[in-house]
């Protein structure tokens, strides 16, 4: 049903988007210049003796108990004492009541320069973590008694960072003039020792990035500190980090607000396993330093300069998103054209287009089935809820209750297939062969729109779609017995970018498959993932189930055709009348 001279055609615009892209790259802006001095003013010795202490007194500081509110009290004293304006805003989560300390010195301007540091523990005692990152918050506090800075300085010591980050997100939406907020720099396990990843945490909740001029400033404050910081990831990182968004830490609930946030981490992205039986000095004054640089280095600074809103850095330049947004379009624009035509010329040889929409239907409902379960089970108290922030896979790991609700959202979907799927094919009147040429064009329809409905909510994610698109549409408005090698090529090839993208999500939270299916599920039923992205991603399952069954039976046909009986129409031409003369200009002769 394709007509290959369209499906070429249309990949003129895909040409040129590209060439667009590869004039589009530009320059990373500057960081503002570094100029403070900080190593006489931040004294790591003493956050360490100070985190210590924190959790010796302390040592259970889960959110809502008496351990954490007698540090958020020790937090309110030390900020006062050192000049700072204190407000206690006080909140509820995860039926809790959680507390958010906030420190304010104003300065001459109007804008203003966050520091925020989690001040509650999952674990006791949590000495490298939430302790070490107080600490660093009092001593930074400490550093800037005397002086007068030229932006507002807001220090905030919040609550629920195992909650969902429900600190963070409440100082994002209650913070007073939050548009004015050029910068807010998040302090997190400041006394691990050598990170498993990067020092320097931005990443967001979605396709959106943060300031590139932050980035850098405090990229180059955390070099002058220390001798190398990882970082820097590679663009396939950044496009699967872009295509599946998920910002684990309170710089991504910040982010989501936007608040240009950036988060100084002492153990990469993920908080440090085992627990270190003590806090690294030398770590907590070299971050801590870091932090006190970039307040300086902002604070003179007229501005920073953000760059794109999105985009991937490739070598010190960037590729923006609006290019790579042009260029997912147009990639996928030659399926969405060979779809509507072959579906044009299914209309015209009158095929049931409609009846095989239903049984698209009912190969996309059992998928929809387990979605609606996985909800219902957080719904019904049964499940985790993440609430709606990414979640530290640790808080939440796969157990054998986690298993028992996969494999209640697995045997939903079995269920489903076996009996709900039958009986809907029933009731729509779908036809019973999945090689007429109807169900090849209603699939192929079907997955290029929604491939056009994904690049609207998150072109990234519709840059991965792309192979799909294609392969799949071809495998399915391919017609004819041949090439069932290619067709179970084209069906797995559509799905080796999306399973890149999980690959590196593996390989960067240290997930085995179950275990990422398992986190999958809290993305899902938190939030992390909007229910019409999940249920687009059931209508894409549904087209995967399909476009296999399509492969199934067209193989069938090979075999059918392989046992028939020969025709008359041999390989050496025709066998019929005049073949062995006869004919009249024969007898002639």
């Amino acid at each position: 049903m394709i007509e290959p001279r369209v499906y070429r055609a249309a990949f003129l615009p895909a040409v040129l988007a590209l060439v667009l892209a590869m004039f589009s790259l530009e320059p990373q802006p500057p960081g503002v210049p570094l100029d403070l001095a900080a190593d006489v003013l931040f004294q790591g010795d003493s956050a360490e003796e100070t985190a210590a202490r924190i959790a010796r007194q302390q040592p259970d500081r889960r959110p809502g108990s008496p351990g954490d509110a007698a540090v958020a009290d020790l937090v309110a004293a030390r900020f006062a004492e050192h000049g700072f304006d204190v407000a206690i805003d006080e909140f509820e989560a995860g039926g809790e009541p959680l507390v958010n300390v906030i420190g304010t010195r104003a300065g001459s301007a109007r804008e203003r320069i966050a520091v925020i540091a989690a001040r509650d523990a999952d674990s006791v005692p949590d000495l490298s973590g939430s302790a070490a990152d107080t600490a660093a918050l009092l001593e930074l506090a400490a550093a800037l008694e005397g002086r007068a800075p030229e932006k507002t300085i807001v220090l905030a010591s919040i609550d629920g960072s195992t909650v969902g980050d429900a600190g963070a997100r409440q100082f994002a939406e209650t913070v007073a003039d939050r548009e004015l907020i050029e910068a807010a720099l998040v302090l997190s396990d400041v006394g691990a020792g050598d990170p498993d990843g990067p020092r320097l945490v931005a990443w967001s909740n979605d396709s959106e990035r943060g300031s590139v001029g932050l980035d850098r400033t405090a990229g180059e404050a955390l070099r002058s500190e220390f001798e190398s910081v990882l970082g820097g990831e590679k663009a396939s990182t950044q496009l699967a980090q872009l295509a599946l968004p998920v910002g684990i830490g309170a710089q991504g609930v910040l982010l989501e607000h936007d608040i240009e946030a950036v988060r100084f981490s002492g153990s990469g992205v993920l908080p440090p396993d085992p627990e270190p039986s003590a806090a690294d000095a030398d770590r907590i004054g070299g971050i801590g330093r870091a932090v006190l640089q970039t307040v300086s280095a902002i604070d003179a600074a007229a501005s920073l300069e953000h760059g794109p809103s999105s985009y991937v850095s490739v070598g010190r330049n960037l590729v923006p998103g609006w290019a790579v947004s042009v260029l997912a379009l147009c990639l996928l624009l030659p399926a969405c054209v060979a779809s509507v035509d072959a579906f044009a010329r299914a209309r015209r040889r009158r095929e049931p287009v409609g009846r095989w929409g239903s049984w698209l239907t009912a190969r996309v409902v059992p998928f929809a089935v387990g979605l609606l379960v996985a909800l219902l089970l957080v719904v019904a108290g049964l499940a985790p809820d993440a609430g709606g922030a990414a979640p530290v896979p640790s808080t939440e790991p796969l157990d054998a209750a986690a298993a028992a609700l996969l494999g209640v959202v697995a045997a939903s979907i079995a269920l489903a297939w076996l009996f709900l799927r039958p009986l809907l094919g029933r009731w729509g009147g779908a036809p019973a062969d999945p090689t007429a040429p109807g169900a090849g064009c209603t699939l192929a329809l079907v997955t290029s729109g929604v491939a056009l409905l994904v690049w609207l909510l998150n072109p990234w994610a519709a840059l991965a779609l792309v192979p799909a698109a294609h392969l799949w549409t071809l495998a399915a408005l391919h017609e004819g017995p041949g090439r069932t090698r290619a067709r179970a090529l084209m069906v797995a090839g559509g799905l080796a970018v999306p399973a890149a993208v999980a690959l590196s999500y593996m390989v960067r939270l240290s997930l085995d498959p179950v275990e990422a299916l398992w986190y999958l599920f809290l993305l899902v039923t938190g939030g992390q993932v909007d229910l019409l992205g999940a249920l687009l991603a059931c209508v894409l399952l549904g087209a995967l189930a399909s476009v296999i069954e399509i492969a199934v039976a067209w193989r069938g046909r090979i075999e059918v055709v392989g046992e028939a009986a020969p025709t008359v129409r041999g390989p050496g031409g025709y066998a019929g009348p005049g073949s062995l003369g006869g004919t009249e200009s024969a007898l002639k002769r």
